[in-house]
């Protein structure tokens, strides 16, 4: 009956077994030889009993009387000692009692040791030593333990036959030990060999024997590990079904029936995390509340029981927000903690997961009490638990996360350094396959993040970004947690956005944040903060463009994230400031008042619900600042005034000294009292208001733009009182910025509009390094923060021949790092356009690294560096170049020479002299009529202006080039005579560069005009004393000579030229000169040039062609684009579905190209294609001919300002005849020289500057 029990599982069975053995024991005599062999068969009963009900009582009662009454050398002595073991081991199990645990091992030795190897009965006492020494193990921790568990359960499966009917179980337990060393040491070969163990033991053991259960449990649980492990969903699938076999095959008061429905409990949540599928959660929490309600309390399982139901609680409630969840929560896992011994290995575990809710009541309440609970329960958790134990990584990760959140409160830095170290340290020790891994990748980021907002520090911001963005790529797209990952991921492309401008980089915040948006479900409690996140990026790009649908879907998503937060949330006050900010907004583009009081009120509910101590209060109190700000710009109510400056005092005092977002504060700050000042005239408020905006410069870990800003209006006020030694200083200090904010592997547009937002500034710089007396500075100033997007594109097409030459790896690595720095990017897939952008930083910055290499080689020291002020001067070898800057502060001229660098105040320029167009920075077209000639047929701007067009006035161009002359062209000329050679018949080259206001100016232009006759007819103007050319910058002029010094080695002996004309253009009036000016070309090259015509072309065959020749000259319609000068074009014609449509060839297009072949000349015969049409971006001489110079062009010629038909085809027929009769090809002085005697032929028949000045010469 007792087999058919253990058989079937039938507990009448054992009831029957176990009355008969106490009907034998009582009628046999004490003395009698088989009573103890029947006392013997009742304890296994009694044990078998205690299994199926717990009542352990009278068990070890018989067993101890059995060994008693057993001598030293009775046979059965071991089989009895066995028993007491059995009984000792199954009373620790339920007591946890150490003394029977060490007591029952010691038997199970004695019966081991006391049995002969070859015993049939040896395996089974082996694998009840094996089963104990591993319950020690789990005790103590102690590795000896579990290794002799291991060698124990092997030698028993060893000795066991294959088909014992005890070696399924035997298997299984060695399974298990084999589960427990890879929980300890993460060798995947011991999950592996387990998950084995149970499949054979599952396989070998009947459907219907009752310790089947235990080996489907013990199946999936290895099963669930290894989904763990792997995240193979598989697995989580036949864990989940095992689970459900082996409940299923238990009868409801079977004990174990409360561990399988932990169990399987345990394997739905994980489903649950897995999938976000709510019904798995429901039913897990359902099956693990049946198992602890089928617990007894005194049972020692029951706190484990408990931890998991508070976990999977937990989960419900950051799924729903439900607190009631939380709370019920942190009872069963405060309940678990209580009743676990301190030394029991569970204990870690549950402290970790008690630390855990206490942490999320702390973001649901912002009670500091329960945040410092967390903190304490995670450190406890984390010292109790085995440094190399897999769970360790959590812990430590759940630590790390609580740490932060306190830094987030207090702003302790102590705090986010440990959090950062502690999460560092969970990665180090977490193999990368791992799928625990993406998460702790995305805490590490989330930490680094928030440092880099602490210090300003890039590095953190690089990094942080790159471990989102790897916590992205190792998550399911399905997986519930993947928003999460984009989370972080958009955040930390938004930072990097505001810090570089980078467009790139808010679109893709953007798009990253509307896929999290999109994958987290719409009843999430998270998913407020993360429309949140997605309405800042749309109002940053509603402040970059000025799309007002951006800023109407910022407004709405921040509404929605208001309304979807409890008022007393501690995410409501960030929520409401963030509304409150977009609203001002609107406020700035409808004006509409009821905006700006909805703002302030947004802001003063916001301010009045964040802890004092919240460190986020300072930038809240900043945005209430800016919302009083302009009340009182709007009311001029003085009350709104002083609370607005007391509202920014409150902010800056409430920030760190060193902290990033002191910067912005200090400059509201600064702007306020500037106000006051404005009103009152005291001069105490301009005092603080040029503390403050210094005081903002300086914090060098602050975004650099606003730095500058702050930088600026602090040179406004030091201007005025005259303090020029420290304006001189802070202004050069303002200027080493400037390639922080305009970066060198930005896009094109993200750089006009980074110089836009800086514009004039090396102007400035320069004139206060010339108020006090530093000319060299002056110039290196002007030098450095000009042409900042040009340099950036001649050090993109450098040639590397040298470099080649002698080091041709890295040559090499430095060209192909170069090519993928600059590539554009085109992906539309948000996370591969952000995988391509993090693809793209990397390569910037193994360039910098690659560069840093080659400037460590000799010779190459000085490899694409800015020119020293000795480079700078020996530029001047073939002439003087002349620097004319003007500013509100004064005017000069810097003459460079190769012997020094010279200045001329200009002080006529800043008079009131001077013309209202210079005065109001304007003059950007200067167009004369003169007889007959009064239509500009090359001019698209004049068309697209139509009626509202109106040509300057004749007298008024004559003045203003009598006024350049007399104010800065003569005096300058007359200082040049001092360095022209006595015995030279040779007019001196002078190379002119205008910054400032004077970027517009025609130097070349400009003489001593009569009202009747125009020009007179003697030296005094330009053309009749110099060869004038024109550069954007020194740097600029010396890679035009390197250019031409290029094409000198390459080019054949005959002179090729492509001519390429437009007589028609798509939607354009016919320009019929072109075709003249082609055969004027002809003729007066016959038998010289080798020519080819190419009409209307395409861009694409242009470009493909161009550098095949040495000449290439346009004769079309040219556009320059006021608002993106990178847009400027040459109108030329491709292919359409039914006619000829137009094709721009852009000023972004020709700078992409790198000729580095023949290429000498590119002569534009179009309007404006020198033209600087853009007003702050005047110092980036961003137009069609700079372009031309970067693709590798020596010579330019182009045109200032619109372009007669007529007057073309005049110019370029005597500009040929005259390059040609030098007979000097690669001449650099030939090509000036021959456009200046072009213009004075022009100037014989044409007097007015509009018609014979258009055309300049830029380059070498």
């Amino acid at each position: 009956m007792s087999g058919r029990c253990n058989w079937t599982g039938i507990l009448d069975d054992l009831e029957a077994n176990i009355a008969t053995a106490e009907l034998a024991v009582s009628v046999t005599s004490e003395d009698y030889l088989h009573r103890l062999r029947r006392l013997h068969n009742f304890g296994i009963m009694l044990s078998d009993r205690y299994n199926r009900n717990g009542n352990m009582d009278a068990t070890n009662s018989k067993a101890g009387l059995r060994v008693s009454a057993t001598h030293q050398d009775n046979p059965d002595r071991p089989e009895l000692l066995n028993a007491l073991e059995k009984g000792l081991s199954a009373r620790y199990n339920r007591t946890r009692n150490m003394d029977d645990l060490e007591a029952a091992i010691a038997i199970a030795e004695l019966a081991v040791s006391a049995i002969p190897e070859d015993h049939f009965d040896r395996a089974r006492r082996l694998n009840n030593l094996g089963i104990m020494l591993s319950d020690r193990y789990y005790r103590t921790g102690n590795m000896d333990d579990l290794e002799a568990a291991i060698s124990k359960a092997e030698l028993a499966v060893v000795t066991t036959p294959e088909d014992h009917p005890d070696r399924a179980g035997r298997l299984n337990n060695l399974g298990n030990r084999l589960s427990a060393r890879y929980y300890r040491t993460g060798n995947m070969e011991d999950l592996d060999a387990a998950i084995s163990k149970a499949e054979i033991a599952v396989s070998t053991t009947p459907e219907d024997h009752p310790d089947r259960v235990i080996m489907l449990n013990s199946l999936g649980n290895g099963l669930s590990d290894r989904f763990d492990r792997t995240g193979n969903i598989n697995d989580l699938e036949a864990a989940i079904s095992k689970a459900e076999l082996a409940l299923m095959a238990t009868s409801e008061d079977h004990p174990f029936r409360a561990g399988l429905l932990n169990n399987l409990g345990k394997r739905l949540s994980t489903q649950y995390t897995r999938t976000g599928n709510m019904e798995a959660l429901k039913t897990a929490i359902s099956k693990t509340e049946l198992a602890v309600n089928a617990t007894p309390k005194d049972h020692p399982h029951r706190a484990k029981l408990l931890s998991n139901l508070g976990i999977m609680l937990s989960d419900r409630y950051d799924r729903t927000g439900n607190i009631e969840d939380l709370e019920a929560a942190i009872s069963k896992a405060d309940l678990a903690v209580s009743v676990t011994p301190e030394d029991h290995p569970d204990r870690a575990g549950q402290l970790g997961g008690l630390g855990t809710m206490l942490s999320s009541r702390y973001h649901r309440t912002g009670n500091m009490d329960d945040l410092a609970a967390a903190i304490s329960k995670a450190e406890l958790a984390v010292s109790a638990i085995f440094e190399n134990h897999l769970d360790r990584r959590v812990l430590l990760n759940a630590l790390g996360i609580m740490l932060s959140d306190r830094y987030n409160r207090t702003g302790n830095m102590e705090d986010l350094e440990a959090a950062i170290a502690i999460a560092e340290l969970a990665i180090s020790v977490t193999p990368e396959d791992h799928p625990l891994r993406a998460g702790l990748l995305k805490h590490l980021g989330t930490s680094l993040l928030t440092r880099y907002n602490r210090t300003g520090n890039m590095e953190d911001l690089k990094v942080a970004i790159s471990k989102a963005e790897l916590a992205v790529s190792a998550t399911p797209e399905d997986h519930p947690w993947r928003a999460l990952m984009l989370n972080t991921l958009g955040t930390g492309l938004l930072d990097q956005y505001y810090r570089t401008g980078s467009m790139d980089n808010l679109e893709a915040a953007i798009a990253i944040a509307e896929l999290a948006v999109s994958t987290t479900p719409e009843d999430h409690p998270d998913r407020a903060g993360r429309i949140n996140n997605l309405g800042r990026g749309l109002s940053a790009r509603y402040n970059r463009t000025g799309n007002v649908e951006d800023l109407e879907a910022a407004i709405s998503k921040a509404e929605l994230a208001v309304s979807a937060t409890l008022e007393d949330h501690p995410l409501g006050p960030k929520l409401l400031s963030n509304l409150g900010i977009q609203l001002l907004d609107r406020y700035s583009r409808t004006g509409n008042m009821e905006d700006m009081e909805a703002a302030i009120s947004k802001a003063e509910l916001a301010v009045s619900t964040i802890p004092e101590d919240d460190p986020a209060r300072a930038k809240i109190l900043t945005i209430l600042t800016e919302g009083l700000s302009v009340r009182y710009n709007w009311t001029r109510k003085i009350e709104d005034l002083e609370a607005a400056i007391s509202k920014a005092e409150l902010a800056v005092s409430a920030i760190p000294d060193d902290h990033p977002d002191r910067t912005r504060a200090l400059n509201a700050l600064g702007n306020l009292f500037l106000v006051r000042y404005n009103q009152t005239r005291n001069m105490d408020d301009l005092q603080t208001a040029l503390r403050s905006f210094i005081g903002s410069f300086d914090l060098s870990g602050s975004i650099p733009l606003t730095r500058v800003r702050s930088a600026r209006s602090a040179l406004r006020i030091l201007i005025s009182m005259e303090k020029w030694d420290h304006a001189s200083s802070l202004a050069q200090a303002a200027i080493k910025l400037l390639p922080l904010i305009c970066g060198r592997f930005l896009s094109r547009k993200d750089q006009q509009y980074a110089i836009v937002q800086i514009s004039g500034l090396a102007a400035d710089a320069c004139s206060l390094s010339l108020k006090v007396g530093n000319v060299s500075q002056a110039l290196q100033q002007l030098e450095f923060g000009r042409g900042i997007i040009l340099g950036y594109l001649m050090d993109g097409r450098g040639d590397l021949s040298k470099l080649q030459k002698d080091h041709p790896v890295l040559a090499d690595e430095y060209d192909s790092l170069r090519f993928k720095s600059y590539t554009d990017i085109e992906a539309k897939e948000p996370v591969i356009r952000a995988q391509l952008l993090r693809e793209r930083r990397e390569a910037a910055s193994r360039l910098e690294d690659c560069l840093h290499q080659i400037r460590q080689v000799n010779g190459f020291e000085r490899f694409l560096m800015e020119p020293t002020l000795y480079e700078l001067l020996q530029s001047a070898v073939e002439g003087p170049i002349v620097l004319v800057n003007a500013t509100d502060i004064r005017c000069d001229a810097i003459i460079v020479l190769t012997t020094e660098a010279q200045a001329i105040a200009l002080p006529e320029m800043k008079s009131s002299k001077a013309p209202s167009f210079f005065q109001q920075k304007l003059g950007r077209y200067r167009r004369i009529g003169h007889g007959q000639l009064t239509k500009y047929e090359r001019d698209i701007v004049v068309d697209m202006c139509g009626d509202d067009y109106i040509k300057p006035d004749l007298n008024a161009d004559v003045e203003n080039m009598s006024w350049l002359w007399s104010s800065c062209v003569q005096p300058i000329l007359k200082e040049l005579e001092k360095y022209k050679v006595s015995d030279s018949h040779e007019l001196l080259r002078v190379w002119w560069i205008g910054t400032g206001i004077a970027s517009s100016l025609a130097f070349h232009a400009a003489g001593q005009y009569t009202k009747d006759v125009g020009i007179a007819h003697n030296s005094e103007n330009t053309l009749s004393q110099i060869i004038p050319s024109y550069t954007p910058t020194i740097k600029a002029l010396s890679y035009a000579r390197s250019c031409a010094s290029r094409a000198a080695t390459l080019s054949s002996n005959e002179t090729s030229i492509l001519v390429i004309t437009m007589p028609t253009t798509p939607e354009n009036r016919p320009l019929p000169g072109v075709n003249q000016e082609k055969l004027a070309i002809q003729q007066m090259t016959r038998n010289i040039c080798r020519i080819k015509a190419l009409e209307t072309p395409t861009s694409k065959h242009v470009l493909e062609t161009m550098s095949q020749f040495d000449i290439i000259h346009f004769a079309c319609h040219g556009l320059a684009d006021p608002k993106d000068p990178s847009n400027s074009h040459l109108l030329l014609q491709k292919s359409g579905p039914l006619i000829p449509v137009l094709d721009k060839l852009t000023v972004s297009d020709i700078s992409k190209e790198n000729t580095l072949g023949q290429t000498w000349i590119a002569y534009l015969s179009a309007c404006s294609t020198a033209g600087v049409e853009s007003k702050n971006l005047a110092d980036e001489c961003l137009h069609i001919s700079s372009a031309f110079q970067i693709a590798g062009f020596a010579h330019v010629i182009g045109s200032l300002w619109p372009a007669n038909d007529d007057i073309c085809v005049r110019l370029a027929g005597s500009f040929y005849s005259s390059l040609t009769k030098t007979g000097t090809k690669y001449s650099n002085r030939a090509v000036a020289e021959a456009l200046r005697n072009a213009i004075l032929d022009i100037r014989l028949e044409f007097q007015s500057p509009s018609l014979w000045a258009a055309f300049i010469h830029s380059g070498a």
